[in-house]
């Protein structure tokens, strides 16, 4: 028994040795990595590529919080995002200096489910919000001048989870089941994944 009380005591006081040593410092975690890549499906509906002016295009996420990693192919559960959004951006384009230029101001909004965070003359920043286990934004759009014009999510990148501030995920939000109608801006190849949707309004 004496010998197992020395040998306790010694391990006590390197134990304690080794703490004034470091300064009793926490271990550093590398938070800065992106661990987690998701895709983001969201959908336009009425998915036309010619609208009036007053017409109202509705852009919906409803999207459970499981998602499928393209790095591992596993199923993740991501729920709690705290800083799941995007920054949708508004354009017309011009064809006499045949160019595009930013247009927020061209549109009324009504915003359905989501949370509006900054309005700028280069687009409107949403975070979505989580409901019922999924993640879900719902925006009326609305056109008030005649043109050519787009409009573009952004990715969400570095998003983390409210429990996990360090754990990262990328989100690519394109859209699904919906007609890019690249056409009107004279492209003939194939529907490659992405956030635009082009419309002309009359």
């Amino acid at each position: 028994m004496a010998i197992n009380h020395y040998k306790l005591l010694t391990i006590l006081f390197l134990s304690n040795a080794c703490l004034i040593q470091f300064g009793c410092k926490k271990l550093r975690i590398d938070c800065t990595q992106v661990k987690y890549d998701f895709i983001l499906p969201v959908k336009a509906f009425p998915n036309k590529d010619l609208i009036n002016i007053g017409d109202t295009i509705f852009l919906e996420i409803n999207e459970n919080v499981s998602f499928i990693d393209s790095k591992s192919g596993q199923t993740i559960n991501f729920n709690g995002a705290e800083n799941l959004g995007s920054a949708l951006g508004f354009q017309k384009y011009d064809s006499v200096s045949k160019n595009w230029s930013d247009a927020v101001s061209l549109f009324s909004f009504y915003l359905i489910k989501g949370v509006e965070l900054k309005v700028t003359s280069l687009d409107i920043q949403y975070r979505f919000i989580e409901e019922n286990g999924a993640y879900v934004f719902k925006l009326a759009v609305i056109p008030k001048q005649k043109g050519l014009q787009r409009l573009v999510f952004s990715n969400s990148n570095n998003t983390y989870q409210k429990t996990d501030k360090c754990t990262k995920a990328n989100f690519t939000i394109n859209f699904k089941e919906t007609n890019h109608n690249r056409h009107l801006v004279g492209y003939a190849g194939p529907d490659v994944p992405g956030g635009d949707l082009n419309f002309y309004v009359k």
